[in-house]
């Protein structure tokens, strides 16, 4: 790729952002490969029907370059969401976390490891460890290329494109692989309010995850939003404003 087509990591809409409010806070992560900008408008929203803060932070790895994410872990990725959501703390009294795939599978995680600091959770199209067995046998592969194709945008709305990698570090698939099943395992852990949202047509999350998260957390509050007219980047979808009155229902106790 020339450098007039590279994305535009420096833009303003690919930082991390921060929209003081209230003293519920809500953070959105960003998925993998991706940038603060596929849930910006989102928390935008958010942050206006409920005057919450709302903070988006960039993981560990982002924003630069596919060369820097091959030097990062899913530990590296989970400790910069748990920074955020320190910081988050440090402004309010209640905490809500959720994002978008990748940031899902973090926000579940953290959730079900800290169920005493965090009020509600909610995933939009996140990944629990639901691979069908052609995606695994590559990861183990010592043959395999150093990076692979992209698998950012998938929208299906007309016009919107989300800032991204338009490549993915092989060991990073690796780690994603480790996140996203230790994290499965650690579902019934998770005892707080769950909005779990999930497009029927996602070319990158199988949908069926959406009802594994549902049947294995501990919950006695869980709302399931299914998106019939977004694919896998549903913030930047059709569904986007749904999800923002879903995620704002939930964070206001509705």
């Amino acid at each position: 790729m020339d450098q007039t087509s590279q994305p535009a990591f420096d833009a303003p809409e690919a930082q991390p952002f921060l929209f003081e409010g209230g003293p519920t806070g809500v953070l959105m992560l960003h998925g993998f490969t991706s940038t603060p900008q596929s849930v910006r408008r989102v928390a935008q929203s958010v942050h206006d029907l409920t005057g919450a803060t709302v903070m988006g932070p960039l993981l560990a790895g982002h924003g630069t370059s596919a060369d820097d994410l091959a030097r990062t872990t899913h530990q590296d990725w989970v400790d910069s969401a748990e920074a955020a959501m320190r910081a988050l703390q440090m402004r309010c009294q209640r905490i809500f976390i959720g994002g978008l795939s990748l940031g899902a599978t973090i926000a579940l995680n953290i959730a079900a490891r800290q169920r005493d600091s965090i009020d509600g959770v909610f995933s939009i199209n996140g990944s629990t460890g639901l691979y069908r067995p052609e995606v695994v046998a590559p990861l183990y592969d010592p043959a395999a290329p150093e990076f692979v194709s992209g698998i950012g945008s998938d929208i299906a709305k007309e016009g919107e494109r989300e800032l991204c990698y338009d490549r993915i570090p092989h060991v990073t698939l690796q780690q994603r692989f480790l996140l996203t099943n230790a994290t499965g395992a650690l579902l019934p852990l998770i005892r707080q309010r769950l909005l779990i949202m999930q497009s029927r047509t996602d070319h990158v999350v199988a949908p069926e995850n959406a009802t594994h998260i549902a049947t294995r957390v501990s919950s006695d509050d869980i709302r399931l939003f299914w998106m019939r007219r977004s694919w896998h980047v549903a913030t930047l979808d059709h569904d986007a404003d749904a999800i923002a009155s879903n995620v704002s229902r939930l964070s206001s106790g509705k």
